[in-house]
Order: structure tokens, then C-alpha cells, then sequence
């Protein structure tokens, strides 16, 4: 029997600090491509292999648990809204950031990477026409680079419109309910990394690209992300059971991530079931252990949950832009990886603060407008507090 749902109003704190943690982890996680030995925008001179195997790590799981954020937050969403509402409200908070991130946001990370790499040698706006060249990178200086994510849940968004529709049938109410029940048994929710594993295998020779069209291994992965988190969101059994499980969850990825952390050539099959488990029980993991430990949401989160989408689109530009000054300063590996760390990311959140004072620059990063302050009663002392949408 599905349980009450829950008042559209309620907020989900356990939800908002773990979105807050993801995109910590995304902005030290790109920070780091700067020093690893992997290929990126900006490098520098003198890497860091010792960051390589956390970052293997949270490359896994980063933006997993973002995805799985999203299709739950869709479905808190729907409860109190139309398809239409909804709709228009995921082309306004998705489509028109992702717009604004190609023409303003990313195409500073294209012009630091060719000065650094001898390709472009004049002044930015020198380089910046060629973005209405429309000619996609790397030939090009057009694209969406980190911001795939938003284009890729922009899609989900809008091809799982029917389905949304349906699951407000009779019989799309009588299948969430058997899936509420089956969710909430045993370690069934567990099983739900087999079809992720499944489509690793198959499609392994499919590179990565996050191009959308020619990404059918990544398209199709997180879009089962997605619709798994979506499906949380309908059934309110599935939680408590993530509470339960919590521990057991968290042995069992760490027990699979030990012997497969020394660099090993593994067969395909063990390894991508490896990493499908390793994947899978940490984010139910994380999901338990916030469900059952989050469960306040001070100011300060509430501020941070505002600003952790503007965060997103712009941190890795300012990364990018402010590592390539900070590489001229006589600091070690070390030290450099750490003065970008925090520069950046003070700089991000400054910039995020500004942006969200500015009432036409809000919806450029997905926020929705500011609530109208309050007026002071005249026959009160105490001045009204006003609050941010």
C-alpha cells in the first residue's frame, strides 16, 4: 500500500545537502583535471598523479548522484504542478541557462585553451565571433562543454513527458504501487544496477563524447539514472528501505572498490559489474545515510541550495580562466592545486552572489525570480523579514 504523499510544500533537506556535496565534489573533481595526467582544457606543467585515484572515484559517482538527484527532484516537482507548468518550467531553468552557458559562460574556456596551447595568440574579443561561426568544438568555438549535464536532463525532461502522463493513470498508479512494494523488499532496489552494467558491456566500444547524438552508451546510462531517481520519488517505501540498508550498501561498494583501486587489467565483464556495484551501492548509500542523518535545513543550506545551480555553470570557467594566470606564480604542484582550489571556488561563489542580486541575470542561471520583500506594518517595530525564492 503506497504510503501518504508527503505535502508538495515540504523540502527535503537530506535532498539539498547532498546536491551541496555533489557540486563541492564537481568543483574540486575540475580542479583537479587541471593537474592529473588526463587530457583537459587548461594543464599544468607539473602533474599530480597521486589526486588520480580519488578522482577515478568521483568521476564514477559525481555526477551519478546529480542525475539521481534530478529525476527525484521531477517528481516532487509534478506533484504539485501540471505537465504544462512543468514543461515550461524545465525550459526556463534548463533550456535558457544552457543557451546563455554556450554564447557568455564556456566559451572563456575555449580561448584560455588555445592560448595555452599556441592556437589563438590575440585578445579575447578578437577570438569571441568565432563562437557565431557555429562550428563545434574543437574545430570550432561553439559548445556546451560541462554543461552536457543540463542538456542531456533537458531531453530526459522532455521525452519522459509521456510517461510522467501515464503514471497519473489507473494504470500507471497501479504500477508504481507494485514497484513501491517490490522497492521496498530485500535488496531489490540493489538489482537495479544490473540494466546499467548491462548497458556498459554492450555499448563499451561507444566512446564517452557527451555530444548527445554520437553518446549512446552515456545518453542511455543516465537516462536510467534518472528515471530510477524519478522512480524514488514516486515511491515513498523505497526510502525507509535505503535507511536500513545503509550500512550493508556502503560494505559492500567498499569491499568491491579495494581490490579494484591498484591499477589492473581486469576482463570487461568483471570490471564493468565491478563498477556498476561500486556505483549503485554508493549512491544508495549516500541516499540512506542522508535520509537518516540530514534531516535539518539551516539558513546557510537554503542559500547554498539556491546558489549550487549558478555554481555549476560557472565554476569550470573560472577554473579554467584563473588557473591559467595562477600558473605564472612560483608555487609547487601542491601549493598551486591548492591556491586554485580555493581562489576559484571563492571567486565562483562571489560571482554567484552577484549574479543572484541581479534580477535579469537569474534566470540565465536557472534561478527563479526573487520573492517581493515584505512591507514593514505601521504599527509593528519590528521590520518584516524579507525571504529569496
Amino acid at each position: 500500500m503506497n504510503a501518504p504523499a508527503r505535502p508538495a510544500s515540504e523540502h527535503r533537506p537530506d535532498l539539498d545537502w547532498l546536491r551541496v556535496i555533489a557540486i563541492a565534489l564537481l568543483h574540486f573533481f575540475h580542479t583537479g583535471m587541471m593537474f592529473n595526467r588526463w587530457d583537459w582544457h587548461v594543464k599544468s606543467p607539473v602533474p599530480l598523479p597521486a589526486l588520480e585515484p580519488l578522482m577515478e572515484l568521483l568521476h564514477l559517482v559525481r555526477m551519478p548522484l546529480l542525475m539521481v538527484i534530478s529525476g527525484v527532484g521531477t517528481a516532487l516537482a509534478l506533484r504539485h504542478r501540471s505537465l504544462g507548468s512543468f514543461a515550461k518550467d524545465r525550459a526556463k531553468r534548463l533550456l535558457w541557462p544552457l543557451v546563455f552557458g554556450m554564447f557568455v559562460i564556456v566559451p572563456p574556456q575555449i580561448y584560455a585553451e588555445r592560448l595555452q596551447r599556441g592556437q589563438f595568440a590575440g585578445s579575447y574579443l578578437d577570438f569571441y565571433p568565432s563562437v557565431f561561426e557555429f562550428v563545434t568544438y574543437p574545430r570550432g568555438s561553439l559548445s556546451w562543454h560541462h554543461l552536457w549535464f543540463v542538456a542531456y536532463l533537458f531531453v530526459y525532461c522532455v521525452l519522459a513527458l509521456p510517461l510522467f502522463a501515464w503514471m497519473e493513470t489507473r494504470g500507471g498508479q497501479a504500477f508504481l504501487a507494485r514497484a513501491n512494494a517490490w522497492l521496498s523488499r530485500g535488496f531489490n532496489v540493489a538489482l537495479l544496477c544490473l540494466p546499467m552494467v548491462l548497458n556498459q558491456i554492450a555499448l563499451n566500444g561507444s566512446p564517452e563524447t557527451h555530444a548527445l547524438v554520437d553518446d549512446p552508451r552515456t545518453l542511455l546510462h543516465y537516462a536510467m539514472l534518472f528515471l530510477f531517481g524519478h522512480l524514488f520519488g514516486r515511491c515513498p517505501g523505497v526510502w525507509e528501505r535505503l535507511v536500513a540498508l545503509r550500512h550493508v550498501l556502503l560494505g559492500i561498494g567498499v569491499a568491491v572498490l579495494v581490490p579494484m583501486l591498484p591499477d589492473g587489467a581486469f576482463p570487461l565483464v568483471a570490471e564493468r559489474l565491478g563498477q556498476g556495484i561500486i556505483l549503485w551501492t554508493l549512491l544508495l548509500s549516500a541516499l540512506g545515510y542522508a535520509r537518516a542523518r540530514l534531516l535539518t535545513r539551516p539558513a546557510w543550506l537554503a542559500r547554498a541550495q539556491e546558489l549550487s545551480y549558478p555554481f555549476y555553470i560557472l565554476h569550470q570557467t573560472v577554473i579554467v580562466v584563473l588557473g591559467l594566470a595562477m600558473l605564472r606564480l612560483p608555487l609547487g604542484p601542491w601549493a598551486l592545486f591548492a591556491s586554485v582550489l580555493a581562489a576559484s571556488f571563492l571567486v565562483t561563489w562571489a560571482l554567484c552572489e552577484g549574479a543572484a542580486r541581479v534580477d535579469w541575470l537569474r534566470p540565465c542561471f536557472g534561478m527563479k525570480p526573487r520573492a517581493p520583500r515584505r512591507q514593514a506594518s505601521p504599527i509593528s517595530s519590528t521590520p518584516a523579514s524579507g525571504h529569496t525564492a
